[in-house]
């Protein structure tokens, strides 16, 4: 068991916040995860030929896809196929009792029969207004996450994977969550997830577990602007709902740029810089 140096009152603070933020470095939909890996989760079309470059990811035009569409200010972007990804960025958090600095590294391999990702996001965090001591932290984060089943039809379509979530911050605490989400897409545009995990905390030398459930939506409005929130009830583990919403826009060939914003003035700032490693 670690040793843990800070006072129980600043331990207490750090727990009861260590859920109320967007956790995974791909995830668009806030607290809750899409059932799909991160080129997969924006309801884009799929491009029938790979892009010249490892550099191009979404591309504008191309014919309009078949079946039912909803409407949007501008057309979808196509995503060029990618059998394997790399994506890269920084990223910066600011609540109220902290701010964290760091970088989010992802693996998306689409070749495979079951499309999965990797993704680990080392940041430094500082506390605010907390004593010298026990003010400075390293904190990593690790998400992965498996596509096990699809469908659809010419107007929707269904999704499932299951999840894991571990989260250490050093000499403080350590979460571990197994589940999985279900996300069912209308029109291409429209998306909602449902996610329902495990979760298990180490803090201040004891054991909490609990079930945890959350839902998120998102609207595709074309030209890679995408938009939406989520909310996750009371549960028994971190003991208190959490909810938030978000923007993102790819403004680049192969560069999104995402805010999150939600409960306890929190704020997330990403870059997500995407390289083909393999085409199809």
């Amino acid at each position: 068991m670690r040793r843990i140096r800070l006072v129980p009152c600043v331990l207490l603070a750090l727990a009861g916040t260590a859920y109320a933020e967007a956790d995974q470095f791909l995830t668009r939909d806030g607290q809750t995860s899409p059932a799909q890996t991160y080129l997969e989760s924006d309801g884009a079309v799929m491009a029938t030929q790979p892009a010249a470059s490892g550099w191009t990811t979404w591309e504008e035009g191309g014919s309009a896809p078949s079946g039912f569409q909803l409407p949007g200010l501008w057309p979808i972007k196509r995503t060029a196929p990618e059998l394997q990804t790399f994506v890269a960025g920084p990223t910066f958090r600011n609540q109220e009792n902290r701010i964290e600095v760091g970088a989010g590294f992802a693996y998306i391999n689409s070749m495979w029969r079951f499309p999965f990702e990797l993704s680990c996001e080392p940041t430094w965090r500082r506390n605010k207004n907390a004593p010298s001591d026990d003010r400075n932290f390293s904190r990593v984060r690790t998400f992965g996450l498996v596509n096990l089943w699809d469908r659809s039809s010419d107007w929707e379509s269904t999704s499932f994977a299951v999840t894991g979530f571990y989260d250490t911050q050093s000499n403080t605490f350590d979460t571990l969550e197994f589940g999985g989400a279900v996300t069912e897409t209308i029109g291409r545009r429209f998306s909602i997830s449902g996610n329902l995990n495990w979760g298990g905390e180490w803090a201040s030398q004891s054991f909490n577990n609990a079930a945890i459930g959350s839902i998120g939506a998102s609207y595709n409005f074309g030209a890679g602007v995408r938009g939406g929130g989520f909310y996750e009830p009371d549960n028994n583990l971190f003991h208190e709902n959490d909810y938030g919403g978000f923007l993102s826009y790819q403004f680049l060939p192969f560069a999104e740029f995402a805010v999150n914003a939600g409960k306890h003035e929190f704020v997330l700032v990403r870059l997500m810089i995407t390289y083909a490693l393999q085409r199809q």
